[in-house]
């Protein structure tokens, strides 16, 4: 074996991403084992029957649809606990009185699970894809909200004191000085809130939905179609791994602007 092979070998055993599909291809060989074998095929569908059932969900279109729909209920509930989530934590951090009076609401409605909102949801919003975008929008927004919160609580006096001594604005001081001093934290929390909308958004569509992809899973599951559930779940996990890999992308790609800027 010559050098440059031996070299290109050496370097496709270190890459992470052929070390994680050959842990991918571990998991599919043992699946396909074990289905069957040992675990009943009607209970847990085979690799190639799963593969077969997201093709022919393709084919005919019928995919589409629901991931779509999930798609746009997790951006949008995800905008709108932005759009909260960002300014309330911006204007509670900067007043103390504030700060003290709403934190144990605040606080209370962080602990409770988001899912338990679920039939409440349903009973003031109905049946549809409405109870989906808000609890997709309640379940990002303490993500996106505490992050923030707490960057803005240690933020270092300095950029307040730079904002007074410039005769700042409070907007001014808010959006040019302790916002950008909290950029990390802010950045922390949209990863997570985005994750976390995706999750609310999966159990909406299970509880009150007609379309989406939580709704496309519960609906094969109520047929006791395993294909079609582990289908679903293969979709499901695929989209929350590029979801993943978007925001670790666009965080390296803001941590190098930053590190330029600041070079």
């Amino acid at each position: 074996m010559s050098a440059a092979t031996t070299e290109r070998t050496r370097g496709l055993r270190a890459s992470p991403a052929s070390q994680q599909l050959l842990v991918l291809a571990g998991i599919v060989v043992v699946w396909q084992l074990v289905s069957g074998p040992v675990i009943n095929a009607y209970y847990l569908s085979t690799p190639v029957a799963v593969s077969r059932q997201i093709a022919n969900w393709v084919v005919d279109g019928s995919l589409w649809p629901h991931l779509g729909a999930t798609l746009a209920t997790t951006l949008f509930g995800f905008a709108l606990a932005a759009a909260v989530a960002i300014p309330l934590a911006l204007a509670v951090s900067a007043r103390p009185f504030l700060d003290s009076v709403l934190s144990p609401f605040i606080f209370a409605a962080y602990a409770m699970p988001k899912i338990v909102l679920a039939p409440a949801l349903i009973l003031w919003l109905g049946i549809g894809q409405l109870p989906a975008i808000a609890l997709s929008a309640l379940t990002a927004f303490f993500l996106v909200f505490f992050n923030l919160y707490l960057g803005l609580k240690n933020v270092p006096r300095i950029y307040t004191d730079s904002a007074a001594l410039m005769d700042a604005s409070a907007l001014d001081t808010a959006l040019k000085f302790r916002l950008p001093a909290a950029s990390a934290y802010l950045a922390t929390g949209i990863s997570q809130g985005l994750i976390y909308a995706f999750h609310g958004t999966l159990v909406g569509e299970m509880t009150s939905s007609n379309t989406g992809m939580g709704y496309l899973i519960l609906f094969a599951g109520s047929k006791m179609d395993s294909t079609g559930v582990m289908a679903g779940l293969c979709v499901v996990g695929l989209v929350a791994a590029l979801l993943t890999r978007s925001i670790a992308f666009a965080q390296r790609h803001h941590d190098a602007a930053e590190g330029q800027l600041h070079g």
